[in-house]
């Protein structure tokens, strides 16, 4: 009995100890910005974190100025969230965020993190030029499909500042051109990808693609057939001489010496 105590006594601390891991262990909570992680300049942006019910308190951290946090208590009531509102959206707010909450001595793990983007009014960047005015960055589609057709509009932004972008180009619309034959009935009469971001008074300029792959992606694929072709054209060639080779070496060993006439033997 004196040596099974010890036994019993590790064996219930090891249970009290796994059971309070279990109680602390407090579930991710959740971020998202009001009314988008992606805002226009002077827009009014709230971020909201979620945990649990019955939390005591919430902080929001932003992870581009250490030290900068906030705490909220959590909203009375079941909807277990707590409101951090930022303000108008200007350079200062744009970065990374993440949120945790506290339920007695114990802390949550962070949220995932957010990205809060803020772009400008005005000096609206072109769809086919950088923020620079050098030559155009291209974005390829290798293979065109018919989930490519949409509203496109690009931005752009200064590395060393990498949340605050410019404002969005003009929208340029992209259009699938192909053999209706191949579309089934609900891709080919699709509207326009819903919620697609759209300049005020400015109609999208129209591009159409056909299907496929693009006119490089041929070029590539015309000149691999073509070394194919190369190569099969010269093994059969060392086929063609190897085989005519051996046909020599066979007519030859068949046909024997050449004959040659023997004169009378002496008597």
């Amino acid at each position: 009995m004196g040596s099974s105590l010890p036994i019993l006594l590790s064996f219930g601390l090891f249970l009290s100890l796994g059971i309070t891991a279990r109680i602390v262990a407090l579930s991710k909570p959740i971020l998202w910005a009001k009314p988008h992680s992606m805002v226009s300049w002077g827009a009014d942006v709230v971020l909201w974190c979620q945990g649990l019910p019955g939390v005591d308190m919430y902080r929001l951290e932003r992870l581009d100025s250490p030290g900068d946090y906030q705490d909220q208590p959590g909203l009375p009531g079941p909807e277990a969230r707590a409101r951090f509102p930022l303000g108008s959206a200007l350079a200062n707010i744009a970065g990374r965020y993440r949120c945790s909450y506290r339920n007695g001595s114990y802390w949550s793990q962070p949220s995932n993190q957010l990205e809060l983007v803020v772009t400008a009014k005005e000096g609206r960047a072109g769809i086919w030029k950088t923020q620079e005015g050098a030559s155009p960055v291209h974005f390829r589609i290798p293979a065109v499909t018919t989930s490519h057709k949409g509203t496109y509009q690009c931005y752009g932004f200064d590395s060393h500042f990498p949340y605050l972008w410019t404002a969005p180009s003009d929208p340029l619309e992209l259009r699938v051109k192909g053999n209706p034959q191949t579309l089934s009935p609900s891709e080919s009469n699709t509207p326009a990808v819903p919620g697609a971001p759209t300049s005020p008074h400015i109609s999208p300029e129209k591009v159409d693609i056909p299907i496929g792959p693009t006119s490089q992606d041929y070029t590539v694929s015309n000149l691999i057939r073509l070394i194919l072709a190369g190569l099969v054209v010269v093994s059969l060639g060392g086929l063609l001489a190897e085989a005519w080779q051996a046909w020599r070496v066979k007519f030859h060993t068949l046909s024997g010496p050449p004959f040659q006439a023997q004169g009378p033997t002496a008597p």
